[in-house]
């Protein structure tokens, strides 16, 4: 059985412990009705892992949250460790029992994923991220990526899974698609809950393109970018990076 180092991690006080229940209840609708489509997205990243990369990993989880769909990703991979980092201390609690049966070691750590490579002592194997790149703006996002790919073995990945625009569409007209899908397909959600994700969405979310992903990567210093996946509603996709 795995064991957790949650050494960093304080205990959250009541009202940071609040906002994160309500957050929490709704994104956990998102992760329990597939909204976001995490569950192929997972199933290519387990495909890639066992397929591809076909050898034993140390597994970098950057912004993890509670990793439920991670924990199940990893079962039945060659994983020889795992470390998640996540501003969430309620979060993190979760994931550690999330990661409970994984079999390998496991470090959590509470800290902001854009820091998260710097002053390693072991660079990382296998870096993954999921929905929340793109709350940094292009610069931001360019900077993480090439501190990600100097932290990184000569043989490592990493593998990005975002809010995606099509080439040549701009933001608002992502924004009327999700606004589209959401009103369709979101259905599990009350009307409350659907304005505050559409708020978040409309505030917080700088998606790239297509091109613009692969633009930034190549920038970043990796010599490849490909798609492993994109979503049926065509909204996100899944990258991976090579050194």
């Amino acid at each position: 059985m795995a064991e957790a180092n949650r050494s960093t991690v304080g205990a959250p006080d009541a009202a940071a412990l609040e906002i994160f229940q309500n957050q929490w209840d709704v994104y956990r609708k998102f992760l329990e009705h597939d909204y976001l489509s995490n569950r192929e997205a997972c199933r290519a990243l387990k495909a890639f892992l066992t397929e591809d990369l076909a050898r034993p990993f140390h597994f970098l989880d950057l912004a993890c949250g509670d990793v439920s769909a991670i924990a199940a990703t990893l079962r039945d991979t060659p994983v020889q460790s795992y470390r998640g980092v996540d501003l969430s201390a309620p979060a993190l609690r979760i994931a550690e029992q999330n990661l409970a049966a994984l079999g390998a070691p496991v470090v959590l750590d509470e800290a902001d994923f854009t820091t998260a490579m710097r002053d390693r002592a072991e660079p990382s194997d296998v870096v993954w991220i999921s929905l929340s790149l793109h709350h940094l703006d292009s610069d931001g996002k360019l900077a993480f990526m090439r501190e990600v790919r100097e932290g990184m073995r000569g043989d490592g990945v990493f593998l990005v899974y975002e809010p995606t625009r099509r080439n040549g569409e701009d933001r608002d007209g992502y924004l009327e698609r999700i606004d589209e899908v959401g009103r369709r397909e979101w259905t599990a959600l009350s009307a409350d809950e659907y304005a505050e994700a559409m708020n978040h969405i409309r505030t917080c979310d700088l998606q790239e393109t297509v091109y613009g992903w692969a633009e930034l990567g190549l920038e970043a210093g990796f010599s490849s970018a490909e798609e492993l996946y994109n979503s049926p509603s065509d909204l996100f996709r899944l990258f991976l990076y090579r050194p």
